[in-house]
């Protein structure tokens, strides 16, 4: 047996070095790509659950009840006071809205929309089949006490004040980004929907007549009085990846429907997504 030369060792060694390299640099790009792809996919589920929670809870601003009561206003934006009237029986603990920061203290931020959507109440008390799609309870499935119903024998001695208040914004705690809704039937509790929901911003189609429609934003809709003629929702909100994928720091700016947004210096990847709700329970004039 005749052992190898130094010189051919070290050539050995050379092509060993230059092959492991080469693989290292494939697996480390590997390992990155797959750290990305995961990054959106958990970003592209946020957006789905966000907006698919949001159209639940939009499509029904100005929901009737059974006996098609009249609605005037389907949404609260800002810090509008919200009444909060006695239920049957009154008593200071027997208010229609338990979780008073919806009426008296709701967040608000110059950078990210908000917004209150409002439906009537029917009564809990009724279990027949055509019941099935009444609205009962608030965003976190807490159920309306009878004597605070539309109920006319048992409800609110004032059927249309019977109503219910789903708050939607987004929560920031510890850094963090979550939409979140907080509804007006619990006293203290709020439940988030979708993780790393960045920015949240509304559009309102106001409708003009003759399938004519306009989208303004809530301040617009507020100066010429038209909350009334509100037939649609757009959505628009800016979704970020939970961990800092890129390779460097890094600005950027989205335009969200009709508002720009700056995004922090940093390596996360933001998406932008936007859709359009049909409110089917408010006439179109």
């Amino acid at each position: 047996m005749q052992g190898l030369s130094l010189i051919e060792l070290m050539v050995s060694m050379v092509v060993g070095i230059f092959l492991v390299g080469g693989l290292s640099s494939v697996y480390m790009n590997s390992k990155g790509s797959d750290k990305m792809r995961a990054q959106i996919s958990e970003m592209e589920e946020n957006a789905r659950i966000a907006l698919v929670t949001m159209r639940q809870i939009i499509s029904h601003a100005g929901y009737p009840t059974e006996k098609a009561l009249d609605i005037d206003r389907p949404f609260y934006v800002g810090v509008d006071n919200i009444p909060n009237p006695d239920c049957r029986g009154g008593g200071t603990d027997n208010k229609l809205i338990k979780h008073k920061q919806i009426y008296k203290k709701k967040t608000t931020d110059a950078n990210r929309d908000t917004i209150v959507v409002v439906s009537m109440l029917d009564s809990p008390a009724n279990t027949s089949p055509s019941a099935a799609s009444n609205i009962t309870q608030d965003c976190l499935g807490t159920v309306v006490e009878a004597q605070c119903s539309s109920d006319p024998l048992t409800g609110l001695y004032n059927s249309s004040e019977a109503r219910v208040y789903n708050y939607l914004y987004i929560n920031k705690p510890s850094g963090r980004r979550a939409l979140t809704c907080m509804g007006s039937l619990g006293k203290a509790n709020t439940q988030p929907i979708a993780e790393n929901i960045e920015n949240l911003q509304f559009l309102y189609g106001v409708s003009k007549g003759e399938d004519n429609l306009v989208y303004r934003n809530a301040n617009d809709v507020t100066d010429n009085d038209e909350w009334s003629n509100v037939v649609s929702v757009q959505v628009g909100i800016l979704v970020r990846s939970e961990k800092e994928v890129l390779n460097k720091e890094e600005r950027k700016i989205f335009l969200v429907l009709d508002k720009k947004i700056r995004t922090p210096k940093d390596r996360r990847i933001y998406r932008a997504y936007t859709t359009t709700i049909v409110l089917p329970n408010r006439p179109r004039t």
